[in-house]
């Protein structure tokens, strides 16, 4: 392959493939791929946008996704299912400050309010049992996706735009001559050349930079399991997530209840796993038939989990940054946290932003690699396990 390009993007998942969206429309850009488009942890999601909450303390990115999400919706092959969500808190938090936060959500402008146990029964009857709880948070700039979908028509939009996708190539090596990127090296020992490289390949981004630039990020893996149950649940059923147990659900187009969560580092990184734990089916069955009413008999139908896992960060947001110390060319998108399909309208901008020097609808500050002092893997979580075997809440 004798072509040069403006921009290597080295991973195909919906953050490489909406990198390329967002680049394609005035650069020559190529997506190198290992395996297949979405086949690592874009495919194994479970298509919440939930970005107001996760992205609470960056008001002007959780507009930006949310409004993208919405006006994509019927592109392609491409929907987006608006939905309540709830935001389950537990009763060791104090009702006013929870209220505040609320408040403080309608006046950056989104759909939030408070309610409390009585008030979500009137809200949402007969759905939740909430002993244990003071209320929830219940947003309604929410919704939900088919990961799937989703990837492919932001593939085909780039395409549309001139982008190449290289699929079953796996790069081995960034190239660098005189302290700039003018590449990336392939397994079949051919350089492809390029002025820039964006390294946007999950977990396996800060191995593959190491000999560059150091990056704080963790592999770790979520899981997820289909329930079918007797109830019968209506485009009213709230997606949800639980604080007790930091599960998460939704209803399925076919009546199934989807739940997420049981997140624990996995350890030694690369390591695959294609069947979820037995402590994931154990805390499902010990939750939700008590957290949400009238399920009747409900029985396990199909579980997944990410073979090799996703990545995470110290404070839960993603790396996207050209880091001053790496070489000149060389930008890093990494640290998803899980929620690389509902921020990946940010991340594609914030791409372009950092490759091109542009500015934006809102600061990539936020994500610059140079807020983290400690450069080290070791770090913890309050919501993810560090092993297995403990895939319940972590305190």
């Amino acid at each position: 392959m004798s072509q040069k390009y403006d921009v290597i993007i080295v991973g195909g998942g919906i953050v490489g493939c909406m990198a390329a969206r967002e680049l394609a429309p005035d650069h020559d850009v190529l997506v190198v791929e290992r395996d297949q488009i979405g086949g690592g942890a874009t495919g194994k999601a479970s298509g919440l946008v939930t970005v107001v909450e996760e992205y609470s303390d960056t008001p002007a990115a959780a507009a930006h996704a949310i409004e993208f999400f919405r006006e994509y919706d019927g592109t392609g092959h491409f929907s987006f299912h608006e939905r309540s969500y709830v935001e389950l808190r537990s009763d060791e938090h104090d009702v006013a400050s929870l209220r505040d936060h609320a408040a403080t959500l309608r006046e950056n402008g989104f759909d939030a309010a408070f309610h409390t146990p009585d008030e979500l029964e009137n809200r949402f009857p007969d759905t939740f049992e909430l002993d244990g709880h003071a209320g929830g948070i219940v947003y309604e700039d929410a919704g939900w996706l088919d990961p799937y979908t989703f990837v492919t028509t932001v593939k085909e939009d780039a395409e549309r735009d001139g982008a190449t996708f290289l699929t079953g190539v796996e790069v081995d090596d960034l190239a660098v001559e005189d302290g700039s990127i003018v590449g990336v090296d392939t397994e079949a020992d051919e350089r492809i050349r390029a002025e820039q490289v964006v390294v946007a390949a999950g977990w396996r981004t800060r191995q593959f930079v190491s000999e560059h630039v150091s990056i704080p990020t963790r592999p770790y893996r979520y899981q997820t399991y289909n329930l079918d149950h007797e109830r019968t649940l209506t485009e009213e059923f709230p997606m949800a997530w639980d604080e007790h147990s930091h599960l998460y659900f939704r209803a399925e187009p076919n009546g199934e209840l989807h739940i997420g969560g049981g997140t624990y580092f996995v350890k030694p990184p690369g390591t695959p796993r294609s069947t979820t734990t037995e402590g994931f089916q154990r805390l499902i069955a010990g939750t939700i038939p008590e957290l949400i009413t009238n399920l009747g008999e409900a029985q396990f139908v199909a579980g997944d989990t990410c073979r090799f896992g996703d990545s995470a960060t110290p404070d839960r947001y993603p790396i996207i940054d050209a880091p001053a110390e790496a070489p000149e060319g060389l930008a890093v998108a990494t640290g998803t946290h899980g929620f690389g399909i509902m921020a990946a309208p940010v991340i594609g901008t914030a791409i372009r932003m950092v490759v091109t020097d542009e500015d934006g609808p809102f600061s990539v500050d936020e994500f610059s690699l140079d807020r983290f002092e400690d450069r080290s893997t070791d770090f913890g979580s309050s919501y993810i396990a560090e092993s297995p075997e403990l895939v319940g809440p972590q305190s």
